[in-house]
């Protein structure tokens, strides 16, 4: 499982969960009631889950473009993802977002991940609109939410110490048991083929 699975998420103040392509591995409160509101603002956060942890979260201060995903990727992840065990061996996955897809983040990956990144375009293609087959999708954020959203957040600085509290619950053997289920959800994909498919158990 040398694989970083990555992705972006939007946590927003008096914010509900959407369980669509969501496996849940814990016991948390399921019962969250959904207020409509037009209060709109919230935090972009990115994080890299692998079998043994997770890498995030980091916040976005704006929209995610090509030149702010480059330097999260310098700046922050980076750093952390070097002193890994054996980096070198990682793979690194990011869907096909359009920040993704600058020639200068291509170049990037290209250049700290030859050969080994996943993605559109990348040294391994990876289908679009596949969010039942990453763990990020299908784990991580429906996890993170189902905790922060206990509780209503009033500021952007409250919701963000909430996040960061979530994220410390992630322990390896979640990480582990979320990375082991993706050889049977690329199987199960084959099987439909590769169509998107019901949640497994």
């Amino acid at each position: 499982h040398r694989v970083i699975w990555s992705d972006e998420a939007v946590f927003k103040l008096n914010g509900h969960i959407n369980r669509h392509n969501s496996v849940y591995w814990a016991t948390q409160n399921r019962n969250v009631t959904i207020e409509h509101t037009m209060q709109t603002e919230g935090l972009i956060v990115w994080a890299g889950i692998w079998s043994e942890g997770v890498i995030g979260p980091y916040f976005f201060d704006d929209t995610v473009t090509g030149q702010s995903y480059i330097k999260m990727l310098n700046d922050y992840f980076y750093p952390l993802f070097h002193d890994l065990p054996d980096s070198e061996s990682f793979f690194f996955m990011h869907d096909g977002a359009p920040a993704h897809y600058t020639s200068n983040v291509r170049d990037w990956l290209d250049e700290n991940f030859p050969g080994r990144w996943i993605g559109r375009r990348g040294a391994l293609d990876w289908p679009a609109r596949s969010p039942d087959l990453t763990p990020a999708d299908y784990f991580l954020w429906v996890y993170l939410k189902d905790i922060v959203y206990q509780n209503k957040r009033r500021t952007l600085s409250s919701l963000k110490q909430s996040i960061i509290s979530a994220f410390s619950t992630i322990d390896s053997d979640l990480c582990k048991k979320v990375c082991d289920s993706v050889p049977e959800r690329l199987q199960k994909c084959i099987d439909v083929n590769g169509h998107q498919f019901e949640h497994l158990n």
